[in-house]
């Protein structure tokens, strides 16, 4: 058993592909979006490269809750539970608010289509709503079955309301940017906690690895990881900004 650090670079990595496959799925959808080019990105391989970035994302996010909670517990701070509780909810409302911004961005610039609730505000909500089920282990496995499978039961109706739109109730004629309801993701959040409890049990890994130092691209890919929020964040203003520049695009076709 290897002694905690500060992060593992192996979650760093995984996070760090997660980044490459989203930015590159990204901007082929941004050159289909405006017509800039004709790329089939709802089936075959390039669909699952983008949900395969967010499975990643959001697997990962589960382990990073499950390793900050073991840690926590080793400190001791769980004995104070407002406490503890209140960095998931300050981190869960920052989360949020970042999403509640890309919502203000695209309902100005893409008003049928806006990011009501994607995957920074399912971010937001996953982490206070994953707080009870991090002490669990094995549970989590059932509790994220069935997360997913009612996901894909709602998946394929629509419904005449839209206050559960954030659990995956759609609504009838409900079109947006981007969608990740709670079923069915908040099932792969579940399935990162119990890998989190199970391989980094204590805030510990239960494995060995090689140091990140011995191999480069790893390196490099986990340097991308640790910023993936800030990179999120930025990626879409630089694509549109990288195509206005180039000519590609003009104001005229947003």
């Amino acid at each position: 058993m290897v002694r905690h650090s500060n992060r593992f670079w192996e979650i760093d990595c995984l996070r760090g592909f997660a980044v490459i496959l989203m930015l590159g799925y990204h901007f082929l959808y941004d050159l289909d979006f405006f017509g800039l080019t004709d790329i089939e990105l709802r089936s075959g391989t390039l669909l699952y490269i983008g949900r395969g970035s967010a499975f990643l994302f959001i697997l990962i996010s589960g382990t990073a809750l499950s390793i900050s909670r073991s840690r926590a517990l080793v400190r001791g701070d769980l004995g104070k539970t407002e406490e503890n509780f209140s960095k998931y909810l300050k981190r869960g409302l920052r989360l949020f608010s970042m999403g509640m911004i890309i919502t203000g961005i695209t309902w100005i610039f893409f008003p049928g289509q806006y990011i009501l609730f994607g995957i920074l505000h399912f971010f937001g909500v996953s982490a206070v709503l994953a707080y009870p089920f991090l002490k669990y282990g094995k549970e989590n496995l059932l509790f994220s079955l069935f997360f997913v499978l009612i996901g894909f039961y709602l998946k394929k109706r629509t419904f005449e309301f839209s206050a559960l739109l954030w659990m995956g109730f759609r609504p009838e004629g409900f079109t947006t940017l981007d969608y990740f309801p709670l079923f069915p993701w908040f099932g792969v959040l579940l399935a990162g906690i119990f890998l989190g409890n199970s391989i980094y049990k204590g805030g510990n890994r239960q494995f060995e690895v090689p140091e990140a130092d011995k191999f480069l691209l790893p390196k490099l890919i986990s340097r991308v990881g640790e910023h993936s929020l800030f990179i999120y964040f930025i990626h879409q203003p630089l694509f549109l900004g990288f195509l206005f520049l180039s000519g590609l695009l003009d104001p005229g076709m947003l």
